[in-house]
């Protein structure tokens, strides 16, 4: 699981932040955290498979109307829509490259740590 996300100081100014606020009211930006900190932990490549509005706001702590939540996500271009209907945060390997990729890293430890057995185990039969 993923322990962080990266985010990157021009996020501060960025207009699709402003918008953001601007759609949502003050605090937007805590529950757009909040949203992509849940991605990162349950779903690292950024796709939301079986999510619908309501697990998208939940996970975005947004208390509101999960529609209004949302809606306001695609029209700053947060979250897409992709070919099969699923919703997607928007170019996340881009920006979360690390998250993105942790399921990756995770089967290739398991590999090596596999392999660091197997040859410790030989090396223990030896002596």
């Amino acid at each position: 699981m993923n322990k962080d996300i990266r985010l990157a100081t021009s996020f501060k100014g960025h207009r699709k932040r402003k918008k953001l606020e601007k759609l949502l009211g003050p605090g937007a930006t805590g529950h757009l955290i909040d949203l992509w900190i849940s991605v990162a932990q349950s779903n690292p490549e950024g796709i939301l498979s079986g999510w619908d509005v309501e697990d998208i706001a939940f996970s975005g702590e947004w208390v509101g109307d999960p529609d209004e939540f949302v809606n306001a996500m695609i029209k700053c271009s947060f979250i897409k829509q992709n070919g099969n209907g699923c919703y997607e945060i928007h170019d996340w390997c881009d920006h979360q490259g690390f998250a993105c990729k942790a399921k990756e890293r995770s089967e290739q430890a398991k590999k090596a740590a596999k392999v660091r057995w197997k040859t410790k185990h030989k090396q223990d039969k030896k002596c």
